[in-house]
């Protein structure tokens, strides 16, 4: 079971500088290709309109996140990160089952993945997730396609298993 740390933009824009790196870092140690965004671009993101994040905390320890782009009924994801050492110990699955089970509304989540990237898109389909559509060469080192997935997410889907998780207070 992890716990979880769901800052609001005032402890995002407080936290930037500390919370950009970690984002960095843990980022570089769990994408096989490195992090997807430098340092400064996870800074800047976290202090941007519309930008959250969702952290995932064991042992007192932020282990991974995921951020997204909300306005109004459509959620973007930008990240799922997992620290390596955490990784295929359900920490993505609780993360996003806390994410969903906050949704009060009809919301439309959309995501790339890479199209090599077998585990999460078997994550992503359990969660629901399907294909819509296909960018060609989309990523670089190495050069690959993006699937592009979405989900249609209702109060109603929130009929399956529910995830314990506390929410924390987290400091540097």
């Amino acid at each position: 079971m992890i716990d979880y740390y769901w800052p609001d933009k005032k402890e995002l824009t407080q936290r930037a500088a500390r919370l950009g790196t970690w984002c960095y870092q843990v980022s570089a140690a769990s994408y096989p290709n490195g992090a997807p965004w430098s340092e400064g671009t996870f800074r800047a993101n976290l202090t941007a309109p519309h930008q959250y994040y969702l952290f995932a905390v064991v042992a007192g320890q932020l282990v991974g996140f995921i951020s997204y782009t909300a306005i109004f009924d459509e959620v973007e994801i930008t990240n799922v990160v997992v620290a390596p050492q955490y990784q295929r110990q359900h920490v993505a699955w609780q993360l996003w089952q806390i994410l969903l089970q906050a949704q009060t509304q009809p919301v439309y989540f959309y995501l790339e993945v890479r199209a090599s990237n077998l585990p999460a898109q078997k994550l992503y389909k359990k969660l629901g997730f399907t294909v819509i559509n296909r960018r060609r060469t989309y990523y670089t080192a190495p050069v690959e396609d993006a699937l592009i997935m979405a989900l249609e997410w209702k109060e109603s889907n929130n009929d399956g298993e529910q995830v314990a998780a506390t929410r924390v207070n987290f400091s540097f």
